[in-house]
């Protein structure tokens, strides 16, 4: 499937600095020229999931606009750090509702052990991956994030 994405190049846009999904309009945005997988990228278990985008004009920074700030190999995330988590998941508990507006929520991180409990991911998550929400269904980045 993801040979399959990859060689739909053609049709794959950036659009940045919105946060309504109507204000998409289907042929503008920059044009992704390349996409640089990560080289350890698993699709069964998602490790290392993270690639770069090349775009084929750059893009214009604003207030709205920026580069994202990415943490040092070595920076260490404790359990119930706060961090903030966006997206425009489903804003109903039956999942038949996603938001047209961004969502965005502040949550704890969990620990990695907590996780990979069997109750909860059973062994999924890899060093490389963090945790973070409530695991009593509370907002999350895809289910009831706005701030209230």
């Amino acid at each position: 499937t993801q040979s399959f994405r990859l060689s739909r190049l053609s049709s794959w846009r950036v659009h940045v600095g919105l946060v309504s999904h109507s204000t998409v309009r289907p042929h503008q945005g920059a044009v992704v020229e390349r996409i640089i997988t990560h080289p350890l990228y698993s699709a069964q278990n998602h490790d290392y999931d993270v690639a770069l985008l090349q775009l084929r004009t750059p893009l214009h920074f604003s207030y709205t606009v920026g580069a994202v700030c990415l943490p040092a190999e070595e920076r260490d995330f404790p359990r119930g750090s706060e961090c903030w988590v966006s997206g425009w998941g489903h804003t109903d508990p039956s999942h038949t509702r996603s938001s047209d507006l961004l969502q965005a929520s502040v949550v704890p991180l969990l620990s990695t052990q907590l996780c990979n409990s069997s109750c909860v991911y059973n062994g999924a998550l890899t060093p490389r991956m963090l945790c973070a929400g409530y695991l009593d269904g509370r907002s999350d980045a895809f289910q009831d994030s706005l701030p209230r």
